[in-house]
């Protein structure tokens, strides 16, 4: 029993990450979703509407596991940072802004990725490429605000 302690000490103790570091880690990757989050809304799916419909299959094809490889990793660390940040030190703004990164996660899966599915089955229309755009107005708040809230966290 001794021996197992000796051995998961160390663990534990390695498994302390410092609050700034942290905090400035989740910054910084909410910085680069932000970016991303609106390069998306502003260019790449108002132009969806551009492009053919056999087109846009085709490209999406190539864009949705492109783009998932850039923004999974971010929301995966992101939301772990978070949830680490809430039980470091329990403060409104790391409630809120884990509030705001889950309600992301939820509209990400409820929303988008089926209206992905259906650009990918051909099954989308004019009408579903503009509320793409429109729904996605929620998450570019959304991202926004959380960097904002993190950065007033990491300032103060």
């Amino acid at each position: 029993m001794v021996y197992l302690f000796l051995i998961l000490t160390p663990i534990v103790i390695d498994f302390y990450i410092d609050y700034q570091l942290v905090l400035q880690l989740l910054l910084l990757i909410s910085f680069g979703l932000v970016v991303l989050i609106w390069l998306v809304q502003l260019i790449i799916y108002p132009n969806f509407q551009y492009i053919s419909s056999a087109e846009l299959i085709k490209w999406h094809k190539i864009y949705t596991p492109r783009i998932t490889a850039v923004v999974a990793p971010l929301m995966i660390a992101q939301l772990i940072l978070s949830i680490y940040l809430i039980f470091y030190s329990f403060s409104i703004f790391n409630v809120l802004a884990l509030t705001l990164i889950v309600l992301n996660w939820l509209i990400t899966f409820i929303y988008f990725i089926p209206l992905h599915v259906k650009i990918d089955s051909d099954n989308i229309n004019q009408t579903s490429l503009r509320r793409l755009v429109q729904l996605n107005w929620c998450r570019t708040i959304i991202w926004s605000c959380v960097f904002f809230i993190v950065l007033t966290e990491y300032l103060t």
